[in-house]
């Protein structure tokens, strides 16, 4: 396996990005005719928010995009290109980001997903996340952080 290099994103990275994060939805889009554009705002995001990349071979292999919110860190997106997928870099990223929020004193994780994603579902709910609401085709999830 390659080693995964992780970095804080700059506005350099927005391109890289947003193809990375298409490519990861690709299938998705196919059957999903109610998915939003995730790639929306990508340069706003590395502004506002927290934007951590994972870089393998010199390519961005996955990005996560995250904030928090009083005592809460969203998750407003995670992404592992295809050919990146299975070294478990999705995992890693979401372990950064709660590093981060234990850091700042947060207890809860949060995020959405679409509610038909559900390799995706099972991802995050093998990493100790759970389902906290269905509405429609939206699916809150959480993950409540322990104190070390």
């Amino acid at each position: 396996m390659t080693a995964i290099r992780f970095a804080n994103a700059t506005q350099k990275d927005a391109t890289a990005i947003t193809d990375c994060i298409n490519a990861a939805y690709l299938s998705a889009r196919e059957y999903l005719t109610d998915l939003p554009d995730v790639t929306a705002g990508i340069d706003q995001d590395i502004a506002d928010n927290r934007v951590v990349i994972a870089v393998s071979d010199d390519r961005l292999a996955g990005v996560i995009i995250f904030a928090r919110h009083g005592a809460e860190m969203k998750v407003f997106n995670l992404a592992v290109s295809p050919k990146a997928q299975g070294q478990g870099i999705a995992g890693k990223l979401l372990a950064r980001a709660e590093a981060e929020a234990r850091e700042a004193g947060c207890t809860l994780m949060v995020l959405r997903t679409h509610r038909l994603m559900r390799d995706t579902r099972a991802i995050y709910a093998h990493l100790g996340w759970i389902e906290s609401e269905v509405s429609g085709n939206s699916v809150a999830m959480q993950k409540t952080l322990e104190a070390d």
